[in-house]
């Protein structure tokens, strides 16, 4: 199994090798030849090991490439940086699971697989979805217009996360890192996760800062609970 991106994409070749990280029977090593990074893996334990990196692949072209297109197409006047993160984010996150199993569908598995040469090839139909959908965001964002269309987003969100002081996990502990795929913002990095993951409920396990609480309590009304 070989996965390979341009050296500028390292960290999506990083993002996909972490689900290899732990499986058992498989000898996973990354590497770099002519301008690419390569991500080569072998081993008994390696069928199930590639439907995880599949899916990681997956979240690296539904969710990465899809905040690269979007952040060059959506720049509404009236927001600040910090709200077209989040509103950039709840774009991703509204379509994803959909547009992942779109995506599985191709991947094809038992060669290498060059994901930029995926997007660039067997995505082209959900490319001019993206522009599509960019092109209907308003041009002009008011406070509450901002509210009434992350409501719009985030409504249909399923699931519950739990967050923590060292992150944001799943209902099954596992800690989520979909955040890294859209680059890095210590202050941003939390609720961009929370928006990311789909979920339609947050249970907070320790005291958010005041800046995150004041997000979840705006954007997530009743669907966010705050232990003491």
């Amino acid at each position: 199994m070989v996965f390979s991106e341009a050296e500028a994409g390292c960290r999506y070749i990083a993002y996909i090798a972490g689900a290899l990280a732990n499986a058992r029977g498989v000898c996973a090593e990354i590497c770099a030849a002519d301008g690419r990074i390569y991500l080569r893996a072998r081993g008994e334990g390696l069928a199930a090991a590639e439907k995880a990196a599949c899916e990681r692949a997956a979240e690296v072209l539904g969710i990465g490439y899809k905040y690269a297109a979007l952040s060059r197409l959506v720049r509404p006047a009236g927001l600040g940086r910090e709200e077209r993160e989040i509103l950039l984010a709840a774009m991703i996150a509204a379509d994803f699971p959909p547009e992942r199993r779109y995506i599985l569908a191709r991947l094809q598995t038992g060669e290498e697989c060059a994901v930029d040469g995926v997007y660039r090839f067997r995505l082209q139909a959900l490319r001019k979805k993206w522009e599509s959908v960019a092109a209907c965001v308003p041009a002009v964002f008011t406070r509450g217009r901002l509210e009434e269309f992350m409501r719009y987003l985030l409504g249909g969100s399923r699931g519950k996360v739990f967050v923590k002081k060292d992150g944001v996990y799943d209902s099954r502990c596992r800690k989520l890192r979909r955040a890294c795929l859209i680059g890095s913002d210590p202050r941003l990095d939390t609720l961009r996760e929370i928006v990311l993951s789909g979920a339609g409920k947050v249970e907070c396990l320790a005291p958010p800062c005041a800046a995150e609480e004041n997000f979840l309590r705006r954007y997530y009304a009743g669907r966010v609970g705050f232990s003491s």
